[in-house]
């Protein structure tokens, strides 16, 4: 039976398990429950708390003024729960009768740890944050976005979990974020973890312009851009042990689902939102260096074109700033933010409706980013059996890139690598260097157009089914298309712009088709022994299918600008690749929960990945995992006046990840060939394969408490984590006699990770005139390459090394031992030397809320990364790879001594037989300390009083405003633009190349409810 056969069959038993009702069940009386939900403390309502059935997915979400209604509840004794992050969570009981509608009122107390939360991702059984062996951190994104000045979902991530680590490839607008998520551990695959919205998995990853011939690093588009932040609910991070059950073997780097708003059953009310941004970015705080050189006899002389020298003396240092003479490259950039958003509910029904516009220009020329985003979703109670949610979103970027980052032709790349001894003030100065380090100039790099057009639709479907109240179903099925369109454009000049035949113009362009599917399904029997016991036992299946295909055409040589299209070129050129891949497993997990306050998890999933070809092997991936809520025990009871809440809570598991589709299978390069004349199709070998390939295992330990302080008023959640991945895939050379192009892979060495997460959440102060809310955390991280197999050590990353014992891709140079004044030259070490981590070992933030009078609210955030290095290469350039160097630290021989100089610049020698080392090879000098603080997150929030808003329409609900700022300073020793910046998308790199800056924002935001 095919594959699509098998899925097909699958989904068929599935949704006959779900929808084969009895027709008398159909039928059944029914009751209702509705109320209001309260703040304990203050009385005032309480908005957007899930107010759910307890033990099933049938739930609610009350409205503006705290009110919900749940709908079509069986008759008899029926447990109520809500649920909202800051407030503990509340349970209560309501005797529901046939026909007639039952008052519960709900009230809920302020805390900042609770243990009764529900986790709607990676969980399975009893899903209460208390009964989960591993942690997953939660991110509110309505919390985040009502002050933080988040444009992205990663800026909704940064510095708020935990063990999550985001880095910038570039200040550009539109451009990628790395994401880590307890470091990383694989060298040939992704570190990047898994992204899901809503049970569906996207096309998660980044997208090159260098696939089209451009740049790389900052030049890598983000799909995790497409999505609005505004359209989101919440954010689950899964780290640990708990991914790889529910979400397979590919969740080795960690998980992250996307949970966005849904509609308010039997609220029977209508909300609409507005929101209102108005921005500005620039680069003002950065400081573009100027350029030097000594003037020469040429150049001074009283016939020189060059202004600088012209009339000076031989020798003289002067300089020139390309990029401030030409004006108005630095730019400052405009955001125009725009939302709309609908929510309410019927008697069954629930809806949400979202629009969404962001349309802003960046600090360098051709820097745009322009979102449109459509997302509806519905849900819907059938009967008191099953409910359905159904979400579609629509999604259209178009992201413009300047050409730039690791481009030496670039607007920095041409500025900072110029030389002043090429001004000239002749009438053909256009046609020149004129102090850029090419013919680009200004006008030339801004006719350069780069940029991807995205069209993209993601759709879910959920059916949740409980034939029981034993016996539950839930089923996701979904799919994410995405069609893109990245285009390098030269345009036909007579000027020389850019050499060859690319002045005569220069079209390419690759159109992807990407889509991937989604079909999962779990069960979970509940039974109840006796008051003190009770089992879970889940079990389930999910598939995923992923197919991208990508055309690529070319076309050089165009009579007009008008007229760029491929077609119209007097050379054309193409290809296609295709790639297809299936993954499909089945999982099962028992808990066992005793008193509800003592639990232990047992699970398994069955993975199998087409990536190994039709003979896939099977991979098992354990479970096990306990938690304890101590705290609720009789014996703890003294310590509850200081310790209010605790539970302690380890797990152990395994994760793993498949090599790339086709990597473990022998395969042949198509060539022509032409013996007798006549030209033929043939092939030669191309990838050895190997048949015994298999996925990387990670074993992982993740122990912890969770502990509340105070009354509540402190929590502190304490995790440390151990994984150790073997079997890594690494290409293992062979001699190149035997006719393969490309080493295969095999099964060689092992990685650890391990470290410490802290997270600690207080309420300083709260009075009913002034609130101070503090949140702090921390992480550390251990990266060791374990062992390599007995493969030797190999370059990893631009200047990165794998050795034993090291940070995996190290950064490493040939060290300076001693300076030999007498003959002018540095000794260095034979051998290449680690000269610094590549991942901070250390990672902490602090965030301050200040409320005052409940109307003014103001967020301070600082976080820091420690104990990590950046390759400089853009001073390397500047000071080592240009001649003559345009860096005045070079030039200028009164700013370090003889010695100094030499250490820094040589000439180099080995130190086991005197021979010359480029400085290629010891390039120490460029390899700074990265460590820094970051005053990342200012802002300022006023929120209209209601008796106000009332006045000018009953029909506001609410209203603020507010004023924010995003890296408002930086203090650090590093000497280039930002440490935070990594120009490689490598996983292995830690590289500032030509890079721009991370811009400093100031939003000013209105916020509407009515």
């Amino acid at each position: 039976m095919s594959y699509r056969a098998k899925v097909s069959r699958l989904a068929a038993v599935a949704a006959s398990l779900l929808f084969a009702l009895p027709a008398s069940a159909l039928q059944a009386q029914t009751g209702t429950i509705s109320g209001k939900v309260t703040d304990a403390a203050t009385k005032t309502p309480l908005a957007d708390v899930r107010v759910v059935i307890s033990g099933t997915a049938f739930e609610t979400t009350t409205n503006r003024e705290g009110e919900y209604r749940l709908l079509n509840v069986r008759p008899g004794l029926t447990g109520v729960s809500s649920f909202r992050i800051g407030y503990k969570a509340k349970q209560d009981t309501a005797r529901v009768v046939a026909g007639q509608t039952v008052t519960l009122d709900l009230e809920m107390t302020q805390s900042v740890i609770n243990l009764s939360e529900v986790v709607v991702t990676g969980t399975a059984g009893n899903q209460e944050r208390k009964a989960q062996a591993a942690l997953v951190a939660s991110v509110s994104a309505a919390d985040v976005i009502k002050d933080a000045p988040v444009t992205n979902v990663a800026n909704m991530l940064q510095s708020r979990v935990p063990g999550v680590s985001l880095s910038s490839s570039s200040g550009t607008k539109g451009t990628a974020t790395n994401i880590r998520i307890r470091g990383a551990s694989s060298i040939n695959l992704s570190n990047q973890p898994l992204i899901f919205v809503d049970g569906v998995r996207i096309n998660e990853g980044q997208s090159n312009v260098a696939q089209t011939g451009g740049g790389v690093g900052g030049q890598q588009f983000d799909r995790f851009n497409d999505l609005n932040p505004e359209e989101i609910e919440s954010i689950e991070v899964v780290k640990g042990p708990a991914a790889a059950t529910l979400y397979g073997a590919d969740a080795s780097a960690g998980v992250i689902q996307i949970i966005t708003k849904k509609g308010r059953i039997g609220s029977n009310s209508f909300q609409q939102t507005l929101r209102l941004e108005q921005g500005q970015s620039s680069v003002d705080h950065i400081t573009i260096p100027d350029n030097y050189a000594r003037c020469t006899a040429a150049t001074v002389a009283a016939t020189s074109t060059n202004p600088l020298c012209r009339g000076q003396a031989v020798g003289t240092l002067v300089s020139d700033n390309p990029l401030a003479r030409a004006g108005g490259v630095f730019r400052t950039g405009q955001e125009q933010i725009f939302n709309y958003g609908i929510r309410g509910g019927g008697q069954s029904y629930g809806y949400a409706l979202s629009y969404g516009s962001d349309n802003s220009t960046g600090t360098l020329p051709n820097e745009a980013f322009n979102r449109y985003n459509v997302r509806t979703n519905a849900n819907f109670v059938a009967n008191p059996k099953l409910n359905v949610e159904v979400g579609l979103g629509l999604v259209q970027t178009n992201t413009q890139l300047p050409i730039n980052d690791n481009s030496i032709f670039g607007f920095l790349g041409g500025a900072l690598l110029g030389s002043p001894l090429t001004r000239t003030d002749a009438p053909n100065a256009a046609a020149s260097q004129d102090g850029w380090y090419s013919n680009r100039h200004v006008n030339a790099i801004k006719s350069v157009g780069s940029s991807l057009l995205t069209k993209r639709a993601m759709s879910s479907i959920t059916a949740n089914y409980a034939p029981t109240s034993w016996f539950t179903n839930r089923v996701t099925g979904g799919v994410d298309y995405s069609t893109e369109l990245r285009t390098l454009f030269y345009p036909r000049n007579d000027s020389l712009w850019y050499g060859g035949q690319t002045d005569g113009g220069d079209n390419l362009q690759a159109n992807t088709g990407a889509e991937r599917y989604t079909f999962d399904y779990l069960g979970n029997m509940k039974k109840q022994f006796g008051n003190d016991w009770e089992t879970n036992f889940s079990f389930g299946l999910q598939t995923i299918s992923t197919r991208t295909q990508i055309v690529q055409s070319r076309g050089i040589g165009f009579v007009t600008n008008n007229n760029t299209s491929i077609n119209s070129a007097a050379v054309t050129t193409g290809s296609t690749s295709f790639v297809e891949q299936r993954q499909y497993g089945y999982l099962s997990q028992l808990q066992l929960g005793h008193q509800n306050k003592r639990f232990v998890q047992l699970g398994v999933r069955i993975d199998r990945n087409s990536s190994f070809g039709d003979e896939s092997p099977t991979f098992v991936l354990p479970k096990i995992g306990g938690s304890w809520a101590i705290g609720e025990e009789d014996f703890f009871m003294p310590l509850t006046g200081v310790i209010n809440t605790m539970r302690v809570r380890a797990a152990w598991g395994t994760t793993g990840r498949s090599p790339n589709p086709g990597q473990a299978l022998e395969t042949l390069a198509a060539a022509s060939y032409n013996i007798t004349g006549a030209t033929g199709a043939g092939s030669f070998l191309s990838r050895q394969g190997n048949p015994d390939l298999k996925p990387e295992r990670g074993t992982e330990f993740e122990a912890g408490l969770d502990a509340g302080f105070f009354d509540n008023r402190m929590s502190l959640e304490l995790t440390y984590f151990r994984k150790q991945t073997d079997d890594l895939i690494i290409a293992r050379p062979i001699p190149p006699s035997l006719g393969y192009n490309v080493n295969p892979l095999a099964n060689l060495g092992s990685v650890l990770n391990a470290g410490t997460e802290v997270a600690v959440n207080l309420q300083a102060f709260n009075s009913s005139n002034f609130r101070w809310d503090v949140r702090g955390a921390a992480n550390t991280l251990k990266n060791e390459l374990t062992s390599l197999g007995g493969q030797a050590p190999f370059a990893l990353g631009p200047i990165g090394r794998t050795l034993v014992g090291q940070q995996v891709g190290v950064m490493v140079a040939k060290k300076v031992q001693s300076v030999d004044l007498q003959n002018g030259r540095a000794v260095v070490t034979d051998t290449l030397t680690p000269m610094g981590n590549l991942f901070p070992t250390l990672e902490w933030n602090l965030t301050n809320t200040f409320t005052i009078a409940k109307n003014f609210r103001v967020t301070a955030m600082i976080d820091a990364k420690a104990n990590f290095v950046v390759y400089n290469n853009t001073r390397n350039f500047r000071e080592a790879q240009i001649s003559p160097a345009p860096s005045n630290i070079r030039l200028d021989t009164t700013l370090f001594s003889r010695e100094e100089r030499i250490r820094r610049y040589g000439p180099f020698v080995s130190e086991k037989d005197g021979s010359a080392v480029p400085i290629n090879d010891a390039r120490g000098t460029f390899i700074e300390e990265g460590d820094f603080i970051r005053f990342r997150e200012l802002s300022a929030t006023y929120t209209v009083p209601t008796s106000l808003t009332s006045k000018v329409s009953s029909r506001f609900q609410g209203a603020s405003v507010t004023f924010a700022m995003q890296n408002v300073k930086l203090w650090t020793n590093y000497s280039g633009f930002d440490p935070e910046l990594n120009a490689q998308t490598n996983a292995f790199g830690r590289e500032d190349f030509l890079t721009a800056p991370i811009p400093r924002r100031a939003v000013l935001r209105f916020n509407l409810t009515f």
